[in-house]
């Protein structure tokens, strides 16, 4: 069975959930070097210190980058996960205009998949993806190519999916 995709005004740190004890899973882009303070990591910041306390602890393990399409997780609470996917090399920069790497993207993808399959597992909670639009701004992707990666990844295994259109 194919997980639903739901398009929503607003931001994904406020997940829009529509079953009472949802679990929601946020993911979201980081890049290979320690830099956190740009595009959606602000808002995490601004509402949670776990994601980047987690990215920083993956980032000095892994000296000097992590690992690109490694996924570090941040529990904020019983009912919300907010996966950290290492999917862009540096930032965006003149030498450096696409940062985001699709190949990592769908390592980092196919491991959220797996994680969540391990959340199913101990819950019979609904497990629902909660993302901002990933990889497509501060990143350089393509968003209708991301579009399918969440099709092909995530909807296919039967993973739902609300996607946030930040609106200030």
């Amino acid at each position: 069975m194919n997980g639903t995709l739901r398009n929503v005004e607003g931001d994904a740190t406020e997940p829009q959930t529509i079953h009472e004890k949802e679990i929601v899973v946020i993911p979201h882009v980081c890049n290979n070097e320690n830099i956190w303070g740009g595009g959606f990591v602000i808002a995490l910041s601004k509402k949670w210190p776990e994601p980047e306390q987690v990215y920083r602890e993956l980032c000095e393990r892994r000296r000097p980058f992590p690992f690109m399409g490694e996924v570090c997780y941040a529990k904020i609470d019983n009912h919300l996960v907010v996966a950290n996917m290492i999917g862009q090399c540096g930032t965006v920069s003149a030498d450096n205009p696409i940062p985001i790497k699709y190949e990592a993207l769908i390592k980092c993808m196919t491991e959220v998949v797996n994680k969540i399959e391990r959340i199913k597992s101990q819950t019979s909670n609904p497990v629902v993806i909660h993302a901002p639009k990933f990889g497509s701004l501060r990143a350089g992707g393509d968003w209708d190519f991301i579009l399918e990666l969440i099709r092909e990844i995530w909807l296919e295994n039967g993973i739902s999916v609300v996607i946030y259109n930040y609106v200030e």
